[in-house]
């Protein structure tokens, strides 16, 4: 009994480390390409499944903001995943992979279109990353944070929107006790326009002693980390 208790354990485990590192198998643009194409063939078959509609979200946004260079596919694409997230929020609505999911697919087409044009998207992505926070704080190490500090960081405050400074900076410690490279990225950017360059190169060495199980988006936050990195010496 305590031999197949201590199986079950492991395999939950092993379950839930996969579902963190969503990309690891992704090395190169054509792999991208074939896990979006995969999943949207998949959703196209079944739409009230949970699982393929949220990671039809996750890898169409990959693709889009990590390969393509034409604005209007890229766009196309963030929509389409926007499509498959609110799917699968829809489907589970405090699954913890379709509400962060939805988040980044409305982040980044608030940055294609420009924050103002976009403003509306604040506030539906703070609601997606708390209830993601609220249902596993430490899914892909804590990015949930990440994503509501970028928000409130970025956003004009009240009573325009849902800006707030002091909330960012809670976020982005919070994210940071996770131990993440893209929390440190982000965290020194904030800090960078802050004008607080101590903090920003320590967050910024922080960051390039990691190494992320995902080479795409390891290889992209270790660029920007070292072009940030020259702004602060």
């Amino acid at each position: 009994m305590r031999v197949l208790t201590l199986l079950i354990l492991l395999l939950l485990m092993f379950s839930i480390v996969g579902y963190s590192n969503v990309f690891k198998d992704i090395k190169n643009e054509s792999d991208a390409k074939k896990m979006y194409e995969y999943y949207k063939e998949q959703f196209s078959k079944d739409k009230n499944n949970y699982e393929n509609a949220w990671k039809l979200c996750a890898y169409a946004r990959f693709y889009g903001f990590y390969f393509v260079k034409d604005k209007g596919t890229r766009e196309s694409l963030f929509e389409e995943a926007k499509n498959a997230g609110e799917t699968a929020v829809k489907l589970n609505p405090n699954g913890v992979e379709g509400n962060y999911f939805l988040g980044v697919a409305y982040g980044s087409l608030a940055q294609e279109r420009g924050v103002m044009n976009s403003l509306f998207l604040a506030g539906p992505i703070v609601e997606n990353m708390t209830k993601a926070i609220k249902k596993d704080p430490s899914y892909r190490d804590g990015a949930a944070y990440i994503v509501r500090a970028n928000v409130y960081s970025k956003a004009p405050g009240w009573p325009v929107s849902v800006g707030d400074v002091n909330k960012a900076i809670s976020d982005f410690e919070n994210a940071i006790k996770y131990n993440n490279k893209v929390a440190y990225r982000y965290y020194a950017e904030f800090l960078i326009n802050r004008g607080e360059k101590a903090k920003a190169r320590e967050m910024i060495q922080k960051g390039l002693s990691l190494t992320l199980d995902e080479p795409v988006i390891d290889e992209y936050e270790t660029k920007v980390l070292k072009d940030l990195l020259e702004k602060v010496k």
